[in-house]
């Protein structure tokens, strides 16, 4: 009995949701960074939304480019000083 209360206990909370929703519709489309009227305000609300999303992306792939450039760069100093060991020891 107890586990088929609790499988029940999400519906009610959920119905209500959409109750709530389908009677305040405005509530449901309520956004805290829509902008309605001036259009060079929206626009400019929507560029700086997405640079603020595109500056993570930004900022790991210019950490990981430098750690890659550093990693590929050791390895071609390795490389060339280990050819230049081995052909010391030829002669």
């Amino acid at each position: 009995m107890q586990g088929r209360r609790m499988r029940r206990s999400w519906r009610w909370p959920l119905v209500g949701g959409v109750m709530a929703y389908a009677l305040l519709p405005a509530a449901a489309w309520a956004c805290a960074v829509c902008w309605e009227g001036d259009d060079a305000l929206a626009r400019g609300m929507n560029s700086s939304i997405l640079f603020l999303m595109s500056m993570p992306f930004l900022i790991f792939g210019a950490i990981f480019g430098t750690v890659y450039l550093a990693h590929k760069r050791a390895q071609q100093r390795a490389g060339k000083a280990l050819a230049w060991t081995q052909k010391e020891n030829a002669q």
